[in-house]
């Protein structure tokens, strides 16, 4: 399968993932809904050891893997919440912007970003102000709470989600795969024990359970259909491909919740998604 196609199903996975995750939020607590869809992650990609087995990294290796699973909580955390919460269009496009925190990291590393990247991180920024200027005083039947609250979720979902980019490069120069299953099992350990805090009212019914479990099998088959984009065509390519997730998140809510934009919101998302699409090339 070409690579161009399996970079676009990455997309279609990540952002039917990201969707039903916000989506299932609004009725199932959200501390819920984050375990047992990455639980079902988790077990989907250990059981690819059984095809695939490679030689346990060092621990240098295994340690990113577990800040990548920090990050990821971080990230997953505001991300649903503010999917179930904020206007998801709006918290799906400045989530985007993730792919800063790494360029951030390379410049204090003193690896200069390319002008490309330059150019995302600038209208990137500008985006994300657009939308808040034109959020102003709206009032959104979907969303629970003000536009400016889905700006703020999307930017902590961005930071979260960067991180994890930046600690997952590092930690699959070992091994994507345990590298992968090593996040996992952090963010899995991580909210097992939050929940357990916690105790979360309410039991899930079987149709939910299916549900939940879809949401982590989606992100298992977008990780895999990524991976296998990477080796089998341009990277810069793919990278942009894989990265337009947040469109299918906005086309959904658009069609499914009937979310309404105004046209600073739209202009406003268009830009911030064109910043992320030049981030990735670089």
């Amino acid at each position: 399968m070409p690579a161009v196609v399996l970079a676009l199903l990455s997309s279609v996975s990540y952002g039917f993932s990201d969707y039903l995750g916000g989506l299932k939020s609004r009725n199932i607590p959200v501390l819920t809904v984050l375990l047992v869809s990455q639980a079902a992650a988790l077990v989907a990609i250990t059981a690819t050891l059984a095809l695939a087995v490679g030689d346990i990294p060092g621990n240098r290796y295994l340690a990113y893997g577990v800040l990548a699973g920090i990050a990821e909580v971080v990230g997953l955390s505001a991300l649903y919440h503010g999917l179930s919460v904020g206007k998801m269009s709006i918290v799906a496009a400045v989530a985007a912007t993730a792919p800063v925190v790494p360029v951030i990291a390379s410049v204090i590393s003193g690896d200069a970003p390319g002008a490309l990247q330059w150019f995302g991180i600038v209208i990137a920024i500008g985006g994300v102000s657009l939308l808040a200027l034109g959020s102003g005083g709206e009032n959104e039947p979907h969303a629970r709470k003000a536009p400016s609250v889905s700006i703020i979720f999307g930017l902590l979902t961005a930071a979260g989600l960067g991180c994890f980019l930046l600690a997952m490069d590092h930690s699959a120069e070992g091994s994507a795969q345990w590298a992968l299953i090593t996040a996992r099992a952090t963010s899995v350990g991580i909210f097992t024990l939050a929940f357990l805090a916690i105790r979360p009212e309410g039991e899930l019914k079987l149709q939910q359970w299916g549900w939940l479990i879809l949401i982590g099998l989606l992100v298992m088959v977008a990780d895999s259909f990524y991976a296998v984009a990477t080796v089998k065509g341009v990277l810069s390519v793919v990278a942009v491909l894989s990265s337009l997730y947040p469109v299918v998140t906005i086309l959904l809510a658009r069609f499914h919740l009937r979310e309404h934009l105004t046209r600073h919101q739209i202009a406003g998302i268009a830009v911030v998604l064109a910043g992320a699409a030049a981030l990735s090339v670089g």
